[in-house]
């Protein structure tokens, strides 16, 4: 069975085929074909010749560089409803690299986040990491801890992560990314989950609870980020 890819999923699939960097942004744009992009023919098949072998694209899909990334994508199986998704973002005043290593910086998280009170890197193999989470305690001294993977790509300046421990989820997917932009970078995180039927609380509370949080969080890592950036030499 195919699986959906968002406009981002498939702007970062068709940077790893290819090499050549795509922005979610492009990939929404009707009037930007692959030809724009700078993507011939063969690097054209490539990307199809992925989509079919993974994500439910036709096998007759007729796809030249003449079309569009955004054609591509229509022929692609529904987005299916996902109980759960959230969707913050804001613009930090400081360069991109800086933004990316330290919000990368796995390791730095307890004094990046608030949240969380330690994180134990468990695996890393490149830019996949697995780590375990601990967070400080919450109003009723409870203490939380799982188990997560993340995929940073530097190319496309994405990042991909799913909960393996779910806990009270039955399952939790996020994706990061970053876009410059004359005010600075805009970071923005998408995250999608269901709870499971016997969670403490259901999709509609923990929607809530998770964009709380990401505002608390993401301005944050903006003041840190952007004070790092003023003491930089």
């Amino acid at each position: 069975m195919g699986t959906t890819l968002t406009a981002g999923d498939l702007a970062a699939l068709i940077s790893r085929c290819t090499g050549v960097t795509v922005t979610d942004e492009q990939v929404g744009d009707a009037g930007v074909t692959f030809t724009d992009l700078g993507i011939d023919s063969l690097g054209v098949l490539g990307v199809v010749a992925e989509l079919q072998r993974g994500h439910g694209a036709p096998a007759d899909a007729d796809i030249c560089p003449e079309h569009s990334p955004r054609e591509l994508l229509a022929l692609l199986p529904p987005p299916r409803d996902v109980p759960g998704h959230t969707d913050n973002e804001i613009t930090i005043a400081a360069p991109l690299d800086l933004v990316w290593s330290t919000t990368n910086d796995v390791e730095g998280w307890p004094r990046l986040f608030s949240e969380y009170a330690s994180v134990e890197v468990l695996e890393r193999d490149g830019d996949r990491v697995v780590m375990r989470l601990t967070t400080h305690p919450d109003d009723q001294g409870r203490v939380w801890s799982w188990v997560s993977e993340r995929v940073a790509d530097p190319a496309t300046r994405t990042v991909t992560a799913r909960r393996l421990e779910t806990g009270p989820f039955e399952h939790m997917r996020l994706r990061w990314t970053y876009h410059e932009t004359a005010e600075g970078v805009r970071l923005r995180w998408v995250q999608d989950f269901a709870m499971k039927p016997d969670a403490p609380v259901d999709d509609a509370a923990m929607t809530r609870r998770i964009n709380h949080n990401s505002g608390v969080q993401l301005a944050r890592i903006k003041q840190l980020v952007e004070e790092r950036a003023c003491t930089a030499p």
